[in-house]
């Protein structure tokens, strides 16, 4: 049975609060100590919608009921100069250093598409990557992930759904040929859950880890331009991003995109 929808002013409480929160319990008391404030830390590898190139933002986990932030030195499409208060965060506890940073904003669009998941209230504004990770060349990475055909979690808008519990955006997995085909989700799974399968042959996703990137042009009215980069940690783990930055041509009101690809489990 469909579980009740979640009111989206509750849902969108309960999102600041996950995206503060590190630790709940009881308790109470005169004597109670207060929790510290928020550690502040650089992440100078980040990859911003909209900015080309490495971006430096400092990232601040929330603390109790106060929102996680980010920092920004100059403003970029989803994210003003200055700081910034989360709706949510997604982390990947066996990655250290790496985090999804989600706005507020309309969610609807994933990847190249267009009205799905409607009522989502968070947007994927950055991935931020610390100096545990590095960028790697994308075209050797990718050659790796063909060889190897293992697949790939995609972790865009933070996974938030209007109802259910945060879930991947996508699965992507690599093919033989070079190209990849990708499992978008329209909803959770375990509810109401529609898959949009997108195939792409290795002549765009070679477009796609070139610097130019590759134009698409499958939604007339959200031209944009797809990039996809590499990222490697200490320990040898590479991850990969992908970003929809709208083309010169595009309407004003035509949102970009930026996705956090993990090896799934």
């Amino acid at each position: 049975m469909r579980p009740a929808r979640q009111p989206l002013a509750q849902l969108a409480a309960s999102l600041a609060i996950a995206a503060g929160l590190s630790g709940c319990g009881g308790g109470g008391g005169d004597d109670e100590v207060p929790a510290p404030p928020p550690t502040a830390t650089e992440y100078r590898h980040s990859v911003v919608v909209g900015v080309a190139g490495e971006q430096t933002l400092t990232y601040a986990a929330g603390s109790g009921t106060t929102a996680a932030t980010v920092t920004a030195a100059s403003a970029s499409a989803l994210l003003p100069a200055g700081t910034t208060a989360l709706v949510a965060v997604h982390v990947e506890p066996a990655l250290p250093g790496v985090v999804v940073a989600c706005v507020s904003g309309s969610g609807e669009s994933t990847n190249v598409i267009t009205g799905i998941n409607p009522g989502v209230i968070a947007e994927s504004a950055a991935v931020l990557f610390d100096d545990r990770w590095q960028p790697v060349d994308a075209s050797a990475a990718w050659a790796a992930a063909v060889t190897s055909g293992h697949a790939f979690a995609g972790w865009e808008n933070c996974g938030v759904k209007p109802e259910g519990l945060p879930s991947p955006s996508s699965t992507l997995s690599p093919l033989a040929n070079g190209g990849y085909s990708e499992d978008v989700y329209d909803g959770n799974p375990g509810t109401t859950f529609n898959v949009v399968r997108i195939n792409v042959p290795a002549a765009r996703v070679a477009a796609r880890l070139s610097a130019p990137g590759e134009l698409t042009t499958e939604d007339p009215l959200r031209p944009l331009r797809l990039r996809l980069t590499a990222w490697r940690n200490q320990a040898g783990t590479v991850v990969f991003v992908e970003t929809g930055t709208p083309t010169a041509q595009a309407p004003a009101a035509a949102r970009g995109f930026i996705a956090l690809y993990v090896p799934a489990s």
